[in-house]
């Protein structure tokens, strides 16, 4: 379970990375217009391509980072599970010792005035 903890810490790095990225491809996309119109078309073409990729690589982040996610979730529930079990069991095992003679001791009761 400790191995978990690292690979999402991993994981959120990356999808960190990934939208730093992609903020700041999404700066640079805005067309000039001292260029002909052709040439701002080709720019707007590549930056959707490189705008395309990176929302890629982050969608891909964040499926690693949601099924790392669900994978210790679905631990977590097991060892619930396992711990309510156990619980169980030993409740039972209380319930069935027999019962033990309790001792009682009376308090001498203090005369009033």
């Amino acid at each position: 379970m400790v191995g978990m903890g690292s690979a999402l810490s991993v994981l959120k790095e990356e999808v960190q990375k990934a939208q730093e990225d992609l903020n700041r491809i999404e700066s640079f996309g805005e067309p000039l217009p001292e260029m002909i119109d052709s040439t701002n078309l080709l720019r707007t073409n590549e930056y959707l391509i490189k705008v395309d990729a990176k929302k890629s690589d982050l969608l891909h982040a964040y499926k690693q980072y949601v099924a790392h996610l669900e994978q210790i979730v679905s631990s977590l529930l097991s060892i619930q599970a396992d711990m309510k079990e156990i619980i169980r069991a030993e409740a039972a095992l209380l319930g069935s010792e027999p019962d033990k003679p309790r001792k009682t001791t009376k308090k001498a009761k203090k005369p009033r005035k």
